[in-house]
């Protein structure tokens, strides 16, 4: 997809690309674009051949010194209501509507979008890249990918340019996300991820990295994760990235954490003939702390982060772990298995403990943890839990007004730390037949954040979308990333 972005029209054979607010005439550049449509602007409106009804996209021909030009009209509704996040669903219904009529060129004029700047910047470098993203599939007969690429020249500000440049990072590293999520389980195994993740971050200014082997994992005593991981023939992997940006020396580091199940049977515990479907997308807190990592260190945000993904599959075999079994954590606390289904809690306790060691001032957990979060909040919303008060949320949950990430915190409480203290023979259990499983998977991991402050994002229902959206198609989201990297770069994140 290539783009001129321009303040004012220059004469090319591209289509021109204007939004249409409700108001028009408060529109910065209203009467060079009403002279674009002869003078008609109004009465094109009115006729209904362009239209200013929210994210509907409308098209028409004028003639521009006796050469035809098409003009492409994304509808940005009343300028009061247009905030961040509506005008990234318009963008994405804009872009989507070039993806599907094969407009791969155009020009877009800036000040026909009654916004701040840098806001439509961050927009359009974010769904241009994500709107239109397709997985790379293993179909024989697959048709060309729609280019993602752009080129992007503005004739009135340089700045303008460099921050859309900017926000395609976080853009890509949202698609990149997603491309971990869509790869089937049979090659997307630990290792192989553990692999990737370790060719994508080899050559990153101030970033460094290990991954931990079943081997090592079994010798240093990260049971959890190798109870989940060892009845399977692609056995577990921990990867730790470290990144330290020199303006961040000194400062505690921020870690982030994702579960990573390539492959979720439920073991012994098995899932349903329709539960067991889509358990590719698992890993989903591990793909999108990837991304998340990915952006910050392309954008060189000044910050110091810990990146921490527990990669196990979770499979039948005469040596997976039973219920009943008992392992001992990383962190010594000894742990009896009731259900071999809810084994993301258990490779996040290591994962988490793990990350801990690094003296954080913030652990922050990214997992598709409980079907228990869906029945709350259903699809739309991120369940989050923390260790800390309410108030600990608030520029979390104000960052996510900016971004649409909504988020809902739920609760943990003495209710749950009796529960997961349950077990007669270990000192936790991973399990219990009652409800609020959400909040009790939640606090179990909380066991394992060893005095740190902590939140947990559970992104089952997030995680995936079942249906296309401005944000993109069916399939894994990379939710929070656009979030997480946002509070990085504006948030006072460090103590």
């Amino acid at each position: 997809m290539e783009f001129q972005y321009r303040d004012k029209y220059v004469a090319t054979e591209e289509p021109i690309i204007i939004g249409l607010p409700h108001e028009p005439a408060r529109m910065e550049n209203y009467e060079e674009v009403d002279t674009l449509l002869g003078g008609q602007m109004d009465a094109i409106i009115k006729e209904d051949v362009l239209s200013t009804e929210f994210s509907a996209v409308t098209t028409t021909g004028v003639t521009i010194q006796r050469d035809y030009r098409k003009v492409i009209a994304i509808g940005l509704g009343a300028i009061d209501k247009l905030d961040s996040v509506r005008l990234s669903e318009a963008l994405g219904r804009m872009f989507q509507f070039m993806k599907d009529t094969d407009t791969v060129r155009g020009q877009i004029l800036l000040d026909t979008f009654p916004v701040d700047m840098d806001m439509l910047a961050e927009a359009v470098g974010i769904m241009a890249e994500i709107s239109v993203y397709e997985f790379n599939t293993y179909k024989t007969d697959q048709a060309p990918l729609f280019s993602e690429e752009a080129m992007f020249s503005i004739t009135s500000s340089e700045a303008v340019e460099e921050r859309i440049s900017r926000y395609r990072k976080v853009g890509a590293a949202i698609a990149m996300a997603r491309n971990f999520s869509e790869t089937p389980p049979n090659i997307m195994t630990p290792e192989h991820m553990a692999d990737k993740i370790a060719a994508i971050f080899r050559s990153h200014p101030y970033v460094t990295g290990e991954v931990k082997s079943a081997e090592a994992l079994e010798e240093e005593g990260y049971g959890l994760i190798n109870a989940v991981g060892k009845g399977s023939q692609a056995k577990p992997r921990l990867v730790t990235i470290e990144y330290r940006h020199p303006e961040a020396e000194g400062h505690r580091p921020i870690a982030l954490v994702g579960k990573g199940i390539t492959f979720d049977t439920g073991g012994y515990s098995i899932k349903t003939k329709t539960g067991m479907p889509e358990m590719k997308y698992d890993m989903s807190g591990a793909a999108n702390v990837i991304g998340m990592v990915h952006a910050i260190s392309e954008m060189s945000l000044p910050v110091h982060v810990i990146a921490v993904v527990a990669l196990a599959e979770n499979m039948v075999d005469g040596n997976a772990m039973r219920p009943d079994d008992v392992y001992v954590s990383y962190s010594g606390q000894s742990v009896e298995i009731k259900n071999t289904d809810a084994e993301g809690r258990l490779v996040l306790g290591d994962a988490v403990f793990h990350a801990s060691q690094y003296a954080p001032s913030l652990i922050m957990d990214f997992a598709t943890l409980t079907g228990a979060v869906v029945a709350a909040l259903g699809t739309e919303r991120t369940g989050v839990f923390t260790n800390k008060d309410a108030s600990f949320l608030a520029p979390l949950v104000e960052m996510t007004k900016h971004t649409g990430e909504e988020i809902w915190q739920l609760p943990i409480s003495e209710i749950e730390e009796q529960n997961v203290r349950q077990s007669q023979v270990a000192d936790l259990t991973n399990h219990v037949e009652k409800p609020g499983r959400a909040s009790f998977a939640a606090c179990f991991i909380k066991q394992f954040a060893n005095g740190t402050p902590w939140i947990h994002f559970d992104i089952a229902g997030t995680g995936t979308s079942d249906k296309e959206t401005p944000y993109g198609p069916k399939g894994a989201t990379g939710v929070m990333i656009r979030t997480i990297v946002k509070l990085f770069e504006t948030g006072d994140v460090h103590e």
